[in-house]
């Protein structure tokens, strides 16, 4: 289908010249530390599946293996768009910073591309078993997350989900969320 093609061109398009431009400010020697951020794997995570979807649209099948991917990843990036307009933004008492440069993409523009992609033109006729699917990226960067900045503490907290030891109440609300999320994608 040519708009889904266009939208998922766009998301690959996007997410590579914003990492070009994270990379590029990142200072020497703490490139490894730009992908413990789950804005950054979620965000190539979505765009992988958007690139996957491509190359079958292109042979003219839509796999439900590929759209489930992308459900999976359209979850990652709604639930990074959410944490930084009802978390990271008030905690922090501004937007600057969130929305400025290649966060202006990978926090917005990719979500919502990748939710109006997915609602529109990839998620028919899967059933509600992808539902859990849609957890796991969540899961798994969250208790990676859990391990290294609350047990191992070989982390900061970047993201202030552990300020004041309140780790479990921000892993609750980000488990409860992404259900939240991944219900109403394929509910819609």
């Amino acid at each position: 289908m040519v708009q889904s093609a266009v939208i998922n061109e766009a998301i690959v398009f996007i997410t590579a010249l914003s990492m070009r431009a994270v990379i590029r400010r990142t200072e020497k020697g703490k490139l490894p530390e730009t992908f413990r951020y789950f804005t950054v794997l979620s965000n190539l995570f979505v765009a992988l599946a958007a690139l996957i979807l491509l190359i079958c649209e292109f042979f003219g099948v839509l796999p439900a293996w590929a759209a489930t991917l992308k459900y999976m990843g359209t979850v990652a990036v709604t639930l990074t768009f959410l944490v930084v307009l009802l978390f990271l933004w008030p905690s922090l008492g501004s937007i600057q910073g969130l929305w400025d440069g290649p966060e202006l993409f990978l926090h917005f523009v990719t979500p919502l591309l990748a939710v109006l992609s997915f609602l529109f033109y990839e998620k028919q006729g899967l059933s509600a078993w992808i539902i859990p699917l849609g957890l796991l990226p969540v899961l798994l960067y969250g208790w990676l997350y859990l391990d290294r900045v609350v047990v191992t503490k070989t982390w900061r907290d970047m993201y202030g989900f552990n300020k004041n030891g309140r780790w479990k109440l921000s892993f609750s609300l980000l488990v409860l969320g992404t259900v939240a999320i991944a219900v109403l994608l394929w509910w819609l």
